[in-house]
């Protein structure tokens, strides 16, 4: 991953804790981390409840100093990556490393300035489920109003107790967003929510802000066009919103896709980054003292580019033929989950308006969906065998599937319930079938590969 390799990102890269390279991080994953942090002198911890089904629910305290942080993580538990970060950050904020490296560091007095809680992960039931609802079935960030789940009453609790001055609330974003209007993947989106329905900006919404513009500054220069600005439709049951209506500056952080990170530890690092940098303006007391300074930060943070939803897919294929060539059309492939595997035809006809992760240009080639290998003794594939197959074809295989004895390096489709025709890709089905030229296939489409012959 390139972007590690720039001095910042690169130094909290090689100083992460170990173990938490994951997409799903369960509370067993972070237990003995949690742990061994608290084993240092600077870090404590405290039970501040359990989830429904009983599991500790842990926040972390570090600092002693007058303005008061809060961030939490894993609301929604499929949403893991900045578990890992605020993870990451306790370990480097006890750790003389910062103080020796300006680029990234704070004040190794920063404990003077504030005092930072930190609820890992709020939501260990629905990270066990891979969930985003919690064991009730619901969704903890849409509790802020009626507090029916123990999750959503103990992160209330705990504002209405410490009362923060500043509150990150962390999650992640699916791999579709767009920042702006390129074709380039929101790797981190940030919002300073609203507190009403109109709205309204007031002097902690503004300060969020302010410090959104800071943040967004220092990380674009690391990953130019990578970072966008969520959108701020008012929410009146999520916390985000609940707890900038109590007056805190409160910033919502979103992760999201980078190119070959599929574990998101692009997202994670840059989280530390932020998270870091974030500290260090809130601990310098002048920074947002300025009426002018605050408003030409707030000029600026309508500037960061949109955090469009649905504007990206996994693979874009361009100007297909079909139906004997009488008319073209695109098609978005894409996974049903970032968890999984299989890609699906998403949507067919003009997608002009879509960038995909992968773009192929299918112009000249006409597509054949290819008819079914019929399965009755044993097969042993190899390239060369798979291939034949291929040029014959035979677009996917039905039957015993023990049959087949997969020794080469591509993709099998196996059984599907429906299948493609040559009038059209069908929605919801597995990528599959041919690009035909001249009425001679030359290439294969197996879920995300492409196999020229």
């Amino acid at each position: 991953m390139d972007i590690l390799l720039s001095k910042e990102l690169k130094i909290l890269h090689e100083n992460s804790i170990s173990g938490l390279d994951r997409q799903q991080l369960f509370h067993e994953h972070i237990l003995d981390k949690i742990n061994t942090l608290i084993e240092h002198k600077d870090v404590e911890v405290h039970l501040t409840g359990k989830s429904f089904l009983g599991k500790p629910i842990n926040c972390l305290k570090l600092g002693r100093g007058p303005t008061r942080i809060i961030m939490w993580s894993q609301m929604h538990g499929d949403e893991s990556t900045a578990t890992a970060a605020l993870l990451d950050l306790t370990y480097l904020l006890t750790t003389p490393l910062l103080a020796e490296n300006s680029d990234v560091g704070v004040s190794p007095y920063y404990h003077d300035k504030v005092t930072i809680y930190i609820l890992p992960m709020l939501n260990p039931d629905g990270a066990k489920l891979c969930e985003r609802e919690n064991a009730q079935g619901i969704d903890i960030n849409r509790d802020a109003l009626a507090l029916q789940t123990p999750e959503g009453k103990l992160l209330n609790a705990l504002v209405d107790e410490i009362e923060p001055d500043y509150a990150f609330n962390l999650h992640d974003q699916h791999d579709y967003y767009r920042c702006g209007n390129d074709g380039k993947s929101a790797t981190l989106a940030f919002l300073a929510p609203a507190f009403d329905s109109d709205k309204r900006i007031n002097a902690p919404r503004r300060r969020a802000m302010a410090l959104i513009t800071d943040i967004y500054e220092k990380c674009d220069g690391l990953i130019p066009r990578g970072i966008a600005r969520y959108d701020d439709e008012f929410s009146p049951r999520s916390f985000g919103d609940q707890i900038a209506a109590k007056g805190v500056s409160t910033i919502l952080i979103e992760s999201g896709h980078y190119p070959n990170d599929e574990n998101r530890q692009v997202a994670r690092t840059l989280n530390v980054y932020a998270l870091l940098h974030s500290i260090r303006q809130i601990c310098d007391e002048d920074v947002y003292s300025s009426k002018d300074v605050i408003d030409a930060k707030e000029r600026k943070y309508w500037q960061i580019p949109e955090n469009n939803e649905n504007k990206l897919c996994d693979m874009l294929i361009n100007n297909l033929s079909f139906s004997n060539s009488s008319y073209q059309a695109d098609i978005a492939v894409c996974k049903r989950s970032r968890f999984e595997s299989h890609f699906y035809v998403n949507e067919v006809g003009d997608l002009s308006q879509l960038h995909g992760i992968q773009t192929i240009e299918a112009g000249g080639y006409t597509y054949e969906a290819g008819r079914p290998y019929q399965l009755s003794e044993e097969i042993v594939l190899s390239n060369d065998l798979y291939i034949i197959l291929l040029k014959k074809g035979f677009s996917h295989f039905v039957g015993s599937t023990n049959l087949i004895k997969n020794q080469s390096d591509y993709k099998l489709i196996e059984n599907p319930e429906i299948w493609h025709d040559e009038h059209k890709m069908k929605k919801g089905i597995l990528l599959g079938g041919f690009f035909c030229m001249k009425g001679e296939r030359k290439f294969a489409l197996l879920i995300d590969q492409i196999v020229q012959f």
